[in-house]
């Protein structure tokens, strides 16, 4: 008979957190406790002790625990909480996917509320900006009586009426910059005209025929959006569009960029944001270099260096050659500025082959001749860089004097060849915005001559200057010819004032060329019948450039310009600039300098030149022989084009344009102060420039 030890149990039981107790059970008994047990109450504590945390003691034979009989109270059992099973992966996929919709309708809404905020504060300092501008003209009449309002039609509802036959009324969504300009049909009809006639004629990559309010509208709202914006700052009926609309076309540039939507449409869009860039409160916030790269990057891609596509329309194969071309007149012209590599080759093929491309069809516009030749002008600067940039690093002696001279004699030769093309053309279609082109281009080639050769005038200063020096001739030559061509052509036609900036910057380049002649180093360059020239031709410039003609307000480019001439002028003393309206007498204009004058040291060269500490620099043997030399510890005398932008750019102030939208106290301010006077109220703080 077995053992009573060897047949007891060990029962393991845990009632409401207590420790664990072990009870010791016959194997009679075994059987029946558990039927007990099982019949009586589920393991665990009782809902009643558990509600109080108080141990629950299970009585032999008894339903109830210890407590509850004592209190007389239900001993009802816990029951164990049903497990939920557990989710499918198919079931956390479909989870997942609905919380991720989720998140982005939130993050939806969030940039929605963003935008709205963003649009309301370019509303309130548009507002504000009109205000102010409102303020100082009593004449502005700002009364529009469209016929739109009077069918009490909202902006967007009437465009959608006038411009949606053939695209159908459904689910069209203008431009926002019509909603929040308020921009009607007949706004709109108006600017597309204003932008044909008065902007696109000096940067020619739009064609009329093709780029209509009723097909970009629908079709290209970006470049819709740059087209109304960009025109907008010459619409006298609505001055208040331009600060507000140029701030869609830069959201709807950062949009297309995001959005990777490549097109012609969109290149073309960054490319006039490029050439008539968002004024700025600072000259190193301008990003007009950004969007020219993104727009020659896109140009490459779409393959618009190549010959159109077979099967392309014609208008459009058309387009997309303008296109490029301009891309490469743009990257080129940028470069010569800055200093910089171009970003296009210099063998580019659709260039190479476009000498004539501007007679290719009846399509070609009428300013494609213009363009075709600006092009030429470009390879013949871009050839002339790189034989400079490798004769200069080699050692074969190289003579870059000669390498200038030759360039300017081209650049006069590739002239020469346009005049009876220009002709031809202007036959064709006689009207006067092309004659002002062909000056224009006239103009640059003389610009680019004095680019050239003001190289050349840095280098034979080694060997030595005189008043007979080619170098010295034909860049006095070509810097009077810039002057000259502007005043005498451009500025009687009452075109300039929609000029694109670089061509003030060409003018004011030849001046400050002009200007610094008048150092007293390089006067024995000058008689006296010359300085006198020199100084009546820039005095005119300067009077012109700050005219009501030209600028279209005192922080327009022309008359930031006028400013910075008639101060650099004022360094030199000149007597009697006469900017005013009195008749010049140019008996009566002469360089003096006072006894006090600063001299320029042999070590720390300006040019122009500005006060410096005082020095001795000794120059009278160059004086009595007529020769002038770079003398022994002269820095290297920089007269290039980069130098001269570079610290124009940190010296000049800022060019907000009108209803300018950042810090407008303190703009305000500032046109408190300078905007009276013809000249920098003090010249010194925006003029101690040109550094080496």
């Amino acid at each position: 008979m077995p053992s009573r030890a060897g047949s007891q149990l060990y029962h393991f039981s845990t009632r409401n957190g207590d420790n664990d107790s072990i009870d010791v059970l016959d194997d009679a008994d075994s059987d029946e406790n558990q039927v007990r047990q099982s019949s009586s109450k589920s393991s665990g504590a009782c809902v009643d002790c558990k509600s109080v945390k108080v141990r629950c003691e299970a009585v032999p034979g008894e339903r109830k625990c210890r407590r509850c009989l004592a209190k007389n109270l239900p001993c009802r059992p816990r029951e164990r909480k049903k497990r939920k099973p557990a989710d499918t992966h198919e079931q956390l996929q479909e989870k997942a996917h609905e919380r991720d919709i989720q998140i982005q309708r939130l993050l939806h809404q969030y940039d929605q509320l963003k935008e709205e905020q963003k649009r309301r504060e370019w509303m309130s300092r548009a507002s504000s900006s009109e205000q102010m501008s409102a303020s100082g003209s009593s004449t502005r009449d700002i009364s529009r009586n469209f016929k739109w309002q009077h069918k009490g039609k909202s902006a967007e509802a009437a465009v959608v009426s006038c411009f949606s036959i053939g695209h159908g009324s459904h689910q069209l969504t203008p431009p926002e910059v019509i909603k929040y300009c308020g921009l009607y049909p007949e706004d709109i009809i108006e600017l597309f005209k204003i932008f044909f006639e008065r902007i696109n004629p000096y940067f020619s990559i739009l064609d009329e025929e093709l780029h209509t309010p009723h097909n970009l509208i629908w079709t290209s709202p970006f470049l819709f959006t740059v087209i109304c914006a960009v025109a907008s700052r010459y619409y006298t009926i609505r001055p208040d569009i331009y600060p507000l609309a140029i701030e869609f076309a830069r959201d709807a540039a950062g949009k297309a960029l995001i959005d990777e939507r490549r097109g012609v449409d969109v290149c073309q869009a960054y490319l006039l944001m490029a050439v008539y860039p968002v004024p700025k409160k600072k000259w190193t916030e301008d990003r007009s270099w950004l969007l020219m790269g993104v727009a020659i990057r896109m140009a490459m891609e779409l393959e618009l260096n190549q010959p159109p596509p077979a099967g392309c329309d014609e208008r459009e194969g058309l387009n997309r050659t303008r296109t490029w071309l301009n891309c490469y007149c743009v990257d080129g012209s940028h470069a010569i500025q800055f200093g910089k590599q171009p970003m296009l080759r210099l063998d580019d093929y659709v260039a190479r082959k476009s000498r004539n491309w501007y007679k290719l069809s009846p399509m070609n516009t009428a300013f494609d001749v213009h363009l075709c030749a600006y092009v030429q002008i470009i390879i013949l600067m871009a050839e002339w860089r790189h034989a400079m940039n490798v004769g200069l690093n080699s050692s074969s002696g190289f003579d870059a004097v000669a390498s200038t001279l030759q360039t300017q004699e081209k650049l006069s030769q590739e002239w020469e060849l346009w005049v009876d093309a220009y002709a031809e053309e202007y036959s064709f279609a006689p009207l006067p915005i092309c004659q002002y082109r062909g000056n224009t281009t006239q103009m640059i080639t003389a610009y680019l001559r004095l680019v050239v050769l003001a190289v050349g005038f840095q280098h034979s200063m080694k060997r030595g200057l005189s008043r007979d020096s080619e170098v010295v001739v034909k860049s006095i030559d070509a810097a009077r010819t810039v002057i000259q061509i502007m005043l005498e052509r451009l500025y009687p036609t009452g075109y300039l004032r929609y000029a694109m900036e670089a061509n003030f910057l060409y003018v004011s380049f030849a001046a400050a060329f002009l200007i610094n002649l008048l150092r007293p180093k390089f006067l024995p360059l000058l008689d006296e019948s010359r300085q006198r020239e020199i100084i009546l031709l820039v005095t005119r410039l300067i009077k012109a450039l700050g005219s009501n003609e030209v600028a279209l307000d005192g922080r327009h480019t022309p008359a930031l310009y006028s400013r910075f001439l008639s101060s650099l002028l004022g360094k030199h003393h000149a007597k009697e600039m006469h900017i005013g309206t009195s008749p010049i007498d140019d008996s009566s204009l002469t360089t003096a300098y006072s006894a006090d004058r600063l001299s320029t040291p042999p070590n720390v060269f300006h040019w122009p030149d500005v006060g410096q500490a005082a020095g001795t620099f000794h120059h009278l043997d160059a004086l009595s022989e007529g020769m002038i030399y770079q003398q022994q510890g002269d820095t290297d005398m920089d007269f290039s084009l980069t130098h001269f932008v570079r610290t124009v750019s940190q010296d000049l102030p800022p060019q907000p344009y009108c209803g300018q939208m950042v810090d407008t106290d303190n703009w305000r301010d500032w046109g408190a102060r300078n905007d009276h006077s013809s000249g920098w109220s003090q010249p010194s703080q925006f003029l101690d420039f040109w550094r080496p």
